[in-house]
């Protein structure tokens, strides 16, 4: 039996990666080009540098969640590791950080921590939120003054990046909920060992059926889309009607959700070739709808949340070729160096 999201982090807190397909590409467009932001972002930024300016092929790295319940250093060593892969940029699908608090020096602890994970990897970082990352008034100040914007465009190489945000408006968590939380991301960050642990129990249990939930995540697990970024779409698509090729990226697998944004996203995009990324169900998939990847990523350091091949902490490097983009999907601890160490220790 596999437990939804919802039904498992809210009874948390109470209590091999398929082969993708290329999609034919446009073959009268020019890969090479700079970076180039689609319309005026003032102010902070979300991304840490611009890529530089360099011939084909496009390649960039995707990664996972980090949070909820980041297990001790393995997103920190994935940074590391995506260094020695050289891509373009990093492209992460967000939840970066644990949030749910309204306590603004921790916030601010919290990224900073984040941050110099980041900085290992001396590439390019690209910013997507995730709930975790922006959930009440005072994340999303924060995200604001860090980040800049919750959705934004750019182009690189040939190919258009659209930057959605699942949270828009945010969906708070009852502060009842979010103190049990954080009772097992300090767990986790005291003994490891113990709380993974509890988590399998809590598996095994759910397995059987034997598993009790509260209200309250489920409120806040949906994806939200305001009428404000459907027309930043609408606007973006009509400014860039031939890209090589046009990646979308949010957090929430907005498919897998009953989402009338996403299906009016869905529309706009037609039959133009593109690939979604996502994440937030710690759990990997590879879906093709109307001959479209839609591409579910696993963890790059949160916890897990069902067995099955899908359980993984991986990162996925994409190239952009004349014929569409090809993926390669790499779990951490099979990520060596020259000397044939991953550095991973509780990586799955």
């Amino acid at each position: 039996m596999l437990v939804s999201r919802a039904g498992f982090l809210r009874g948390l807190i109470a209590t091999t990666a398929l082969p993708l397909t290329a999609r034919a590409a446009p073959s009268d467009v020019d890969h090479a080009g700079a970076f180039s932001p689609d319309g005026q972002i003032d102010g902070a930024k979300p991304w840490t540098a611009m890529p530089g300016t360099g011939a084909a092929p496009l390649r960039f790295a995707v990664i996972g969640d980090n949070t909820g319940l980041a297990r001790p250093g393995v997103f920190d060593q994935a940074m590391q590791q995506i260094s020695w892969l050289q891509p373009d940029f990093v492209l992460s699908v967000g939840d970066l950080i644990e949030g749910y608090t309204d306590d603004r020096a921790m916030i601010a602890q919290q990224w900073e921590a984040v941050e110099r994970s980041i900085a290992r990897a001396g590439l390019p970082f690209i910013y997507t939120p995730g709930n975790h990352d922006m959930d009440n008034e005072e994340t999303h100040a924060a995200w604001v003054q860090r980040r800049g914007p919750g959705h934004y465009a750019f182009r690189y190489k040939g190919a258009l990046f659209l930057i959605l945000n699942t949270e828009d408006p945010v969906t708070p968590m009852e502060p009842k909920l979010a103190k049990q939380m954080y009772s097992m991301v300090e767990l986790m960050a005291k003994d490891p060992d113990k709380a993974d642990r509890i988590i399998v129990d809590y598996m095994n249990q759910a397995k059987g059926g034997n598993t009790t939930h509260t209200a309250g995540y489920a409120d806040a697990d949906r994806v939200n889309i305001s009428d404000k970024q459907l027309a930043f779409v609408r606007d973006t698509l009509a400014r860039n009607p031939n890209p090589a090729w046009t990646f979308v990226v949010l957090h929430k697998p907005a498919w897998k959700y009953a989402s009338p944004a996403f299906a009016r996203i869905q529309a706009m995009l037609g039959q133009r070739p593109y690939t979604v990324f996502a994440g937030h169900t710690h759990y990997f998939t590879h879906d093709v709808l109307d001959g479209h990847d839609l591409i579910n990523m696993g963890t790059t350091g949160g916890i897990r949340q069902q067995d099955g091949p899908g359980t993984m902490d991986h990162t996925m490097l994409v190239t952009l070729g004349p014929a569409g983009p090809s993926f390669a999907n790499t779990r951490l601890n099979g990520l060596m160096d020259v000397a044939g160490v991953t550095g991973q220790v509780r990586a799955y």
